[in-house]
């Protein structure tokens, strides 16, 4: 079968999702020629359908990735699949990593430092939430910026019935931080509070690319090409430039896309896969690999439920996904006790429906037949639940690699993580964990319990830093060995903190995009 040719584009970035959108939008803004390719296939808002068996639908439909370690497990769940990819199913949860959490090396002897620190991306921490439309008010705990566009929506029922258990411990809990209307903002409806983010927005309340970056980025001119698996990147002889893309269509036909800049805007794991498969003489152990550290340093965020039920009745199916409410006091303080390691958040409140992964039955898996009757006729009323998102150390025993024993429809090596948390931050995930009990014993809960311990986001294998001999790529998301090639996301994230990672994935891809504006002429004849 004979490889097609493609006319020569300006910028070629792989993936649709919240990265790929925001930065195609950036740059078509700015007026430059832009592909986007999209593995999956095209999503409307018409798509969006409140039904947690439908919202699978959304997620990852393409090549499994392998998971070995003692923190596996979302990333098969985590992925999205289509126009907008992930930016269709997230929560929305929007939050700033904490000045500490820039500097773990320099502060605390353990994990890596970031090339930058929180004043380099407070400005663009400022510009992402305007852009993107935040409902939030102040909170102590969260670092300095400007105030969010929107106030954030009313504690629930859910969130009031757990209030007492923090008031117990000494602890804040405030209103959450959400890339979702509280009220009509830029012509975009204000949330019904239904409780179906999971599933997608089609009223646009919660920000997605379909109602924020493809509008934009349509008008400026960008095209977007769907069922566009991209299967490697290709350079020039000396190794030293990117020459363009080449991917796999529909029918698995060979097409070669030319561009002056290469952008790998994918998942955390593809990013890396990519560059991975991306070899050649110059680059024997793929992209950005001349340091070795391209797939290591793998993070995730350690997430403990918890889980009870409450005398007062707390429509738990109302409300959002993401959760209504926060409490970040005591973030700061990431040596709680010996021997353990890493900041902690905890999400409270979310909106859970009886069925589906993340449903109230599920919760008490262990229930059948008249028990889970009796069970889910009281929880439908008086369920409370909340997650705590605790720190992971980047170590670079954690990576993604390829496994040539599984291939893809396409005959490329599988993404394998390899994924398990260190000690001290497995003491600290423990020592979050009777926290949330108490909390909720003190709250008055009829009955209190944990779920298991899983991996939330994903993070790493691309990181930044200034030192090519231990990085893939500047701050800029620049590939220190290639310069006309950039990654966008949170695989460019030396360290996780312990907050959501999409506000800061934001706040990059604005940085990025502006140094690609202002050193247009250094890549475009």
């Amino acid at each position: 079968m004979s490889q097609i040719s493609h006319d020569k584009v300006e910028v070629v970035i792989i993936g649709s999702g919240i990265a790929g959108s925001t930065m195609a939008a950036e740059l078509g803004e700015a007026a430059f020629n832009v592909l986007v390719l999209e593995a999956g296939p095209e999503r409307k808002l018409s798509d969006m359908i409140s039904s947690q068996i439908w919202s699978r639908r959304l997620r990852w439909a393409g090549p499994e990735v392998l998971e070995t370690g003692d923190l596996v497990g979302a990333a098969n769940f985590a992925m999205g699949w289509g126009t907008g990819g992930a930016g269709l199913h997230w929560y929305a949860n929007w939050y700033r990593l904490h000045p500490d959490d820039f500097r773990v090396r320099s502060l605390f002897g353990r994990s890596l430092d970031w090339p930058i620190g929180y004043d380099d991306l407070r400005p663009w921490y400022d510009h992402a939430q305007s852009y993107f439309g935040v409902s939030g008010n102040d909170d102590s705990n969260a670092p300095s910026g400007e105030a969010y566009p929107m106030p954030a929506t009313s504690m629930s029922k859910q969130s009031s019935a757990i209030k007492p258990g923090f008031d117990a411990e000494g602890l804040e809990l405030t209103t959450n931080t959400l890339a979702i209307n509280s009220a009509p903002y830029a012509g975009r409806a204000g949330c019904l509070l239904d409780g179906w983010c999971d599933a997608g927005c089609p009223i646009g309340a919660l920000t997605n690319p379909l109602v924020l970056q493809w509008p934009r980025a349509r008008k400026a001119g960008v095209e977007l090409r769907h069922n566009a698996y991209v299967a490697r990147i290709e350079t020039d002889p000396s190794g030293s430039k990117a020459t363009g893309v080449l991917y796999l269509d529909e029918q698995g036909r060979e097409n070669l896309q030319p561009a002056d800049i290469v952008i790998s805007a994918c998942h955390t794991i593809w990013n890396a896969r990519l560059l991975l498969l991306s070899t050649s003489d110059k680059h024997p152990d793929g992209l950005g690999n001349g340091s070795k550290t391209l797939g290591r340093y793998f993070t995730s965020h350690a997430l403990t439920t918890i889980h009870g039920l409450f005398s007062q009745e707390t429509e738990p199916h109302l409300g959002v996904s993401g959760a209504n409410t926060l409490c970040l006091d005591g973030y700061e303080d990431k040596q709680p006790a010996k021997g353990a390691f890493g900041s902690r958040a905890w999400l409270v409140g979310q909106a859970a429906k009886p069925n589906d992964l993340l449903g109230t039955a599920l919760a008490k898996p262990e229930l059948y037949g008249e028990a889970l009757d009796d069970y889910l006729r009281n929880a439908s009323r008086h369920y409370g639940n909340m997650t705590v998102l605790c720190e992971e150390d980047s170590i670079p025993e954690n990576r993604i690699t390829l496994d040539p024993s599984k291939r893809d429809r396409y005959g490329l090596p599988q993404a394998h993580v390899i994924n398990s948390l260190p000690h001290a931050n497995a003491t600290r995930s423990k020592l979050a964990k009777e926290e949330g009990l108490r909390i909720f014993k003190a709250a008055g809960t009829t009955d209190a319990w944990a779920g298991p311990r899983n991996p939330m986001h994903m993070m790493g294998g691309t990181i930044m830093g200034d030192d090519a001999s231990a990085s893939v790529t500047n701050s800029f998301g620049q590939v220190h060995e290639v310069d006309n090639l950039f990654v966008a996301g949170a695989s460019l994230f030396p360290t996780p903190g312990a907050v959501n990672p999409t506000a800061t994935l934001a706040a990059l891809v604005f940085r990025t995009a502006d140094y690609i504006r202002t050193h247009r002429s250094e890549w475009l004849p």
